[in-house]
């Protein structure tokens, strides 16, 4: 920072992920927070009123938004308003063993896979290897995301409130909490706070196939003991592609020099800065650190997997050019810890889809 502007000191502080909000908004509340906050995409309507709108900030530090991705600026907006610069963009992808696939001789998924060759793929496996193929979640991300892919399900309506008991999220949910209770093609999750499961038993090599976020695109093909693909979720014939979700940096209403944190978040969110996060591993918000990311992408996987790298560019881009910024509510968090208790219900059959959607609608009013 100081190589930049020596008048600037930033010092970083860290809070597990799990305990990341809880504690914003306290400090938030007591005023304490730092001038420069991490913000979620997802958890971005809970806090707008605290931050401060980015854009004449910004703009004085020299921002030009034609140098980054649309979909990642678009995320960390409301009502118009930039709240927070990006420092990555990601989508849901469909992650596949590629041996599960050659043992029971079904042809490698595509980035035009649609939903009945995911039922008739996720079948076959199932039947030779004697398990499930399909690792379930009710992780927000995860499981919204194969909704909308089968039919645009939407579970927040775009004025930000919840809507689960939509007709589309009935007849979607229920053929997600079916591959468990009918099809018996996916594994559920042990528990209610086995919120990854699905992308945790498909590494583990338990399942042939999970949901996951193209922020693990590498360490799924890394730690993986086996060859991993990856390629767009497959679509219904009325699905609505795929959910993207970011994360970035805003600035605190109770900042006493705001002009100071928007240089220091140009800075940090820089050209440089971003090659070097994409050389790390993060997808980057900014155009021109593309290649730099698909390059370590190619160098930590292909040796591996030859070939993984070109396939997650294609399915990133595919995934990318049908994919629709996540809204949730201004109470998200306690939604998705009812979701978890009631969910499960339903994936093991020991309550209708119906009743479980309607249960947390009720009770997150």
């Amino acid at each position: 920072m100081h190589k930049q502007d020596a008048d600037i000191t930033v010092k970083l502080t860290q809070t597990p992920f799990a305990d990341y909000f809880t504690k914003l908004q306290s400090q938030l509340a007591a005023g304490t927070t730092a001038c420069i906050v991490s913000m979620q995409s997802l958890r971005l309507p809970a806090f707008k009123d605290a931050l401060e709108p980015l854009g004449p900030l910004m703009k004085k530090a020299g921002f030009d938004e034609s140098q980054w991705n649309p979909g990642a600026l678009k995320a960390l907006q409301v009502d118009g308003q930039q709240y927070a610069i990006p420092y990555g963009l990601s989508t849901m992808l469909l992650y596949y063993n590629k041996d599960a696939f050659a043992k029971a001789g079904v042809p490698a998924p595509t980035n035009d896979w649609t939903t009945s060759d995911f039922e008739s793929a996720a079948a076959k496996i199932t039947a030779v290897d004697g398990k499930p193929a399909f690792g379930q979640s009710f992780s927000d991300l995860h499981m919204f995301s194969m909704l909308f892919a089968y039919n645009g399900a939407r579970p927040v309506t775009d004025a930000a409130k919840l809507d689960l008991t939509n007709s589309p999220m009935e007849q979607a949910f229920t053929w997600y909490s079916g591959l468990a209770t009918k099809e018996k093609v996916s594994s559920i999750p042990a528990s209610s706070s086995d919120v990854p499961w699905g992308e945790q038993q498909f590494v583990a090599g338990n399942v042939a196939m999970a949901v996951d976020g193209d922020w693990n695109i590498s360490s799924d093909a890394t730690q993986a003991a086996f060859p991993v693909g990856v390629v767009a979720l497959p679509q219904g014939p009325n699905g609505g592609g795929t959910y993207s979700a970011n994360s970035g940096f805003g600035i605190a209403k109770s900042c006493q020099n705001k002009e100071a944190a928007a240089k220091a978040i140009a800075i940090i969110t820089s050209e440089s800065a971003q090659v070097e996060q994409a050389k790390a591993g993060t997808h980057p918000a900014r155009l021109a650190a593309d290649d730099a990311f698909f390059q370590a992408l190619a160098t930590a996987t292909d040796k591996k997997s030859p070939g993984y790298a070109a396939q997650a560019k294609a399915a990133m881009e595919a995934a990318s050019a049908k994919s629709v910024p996540f809204i949730s509510t201004s109470s998200w968090d306690q939604t998705t810890k009812l979701i978890a208790r009631e969910f499960i219900l339903a994936y093991s059959g020991s309550e209708s889809a119906d009743t479980a959607l309607q249960n947390v609608q009720q009770s997150s009013k």
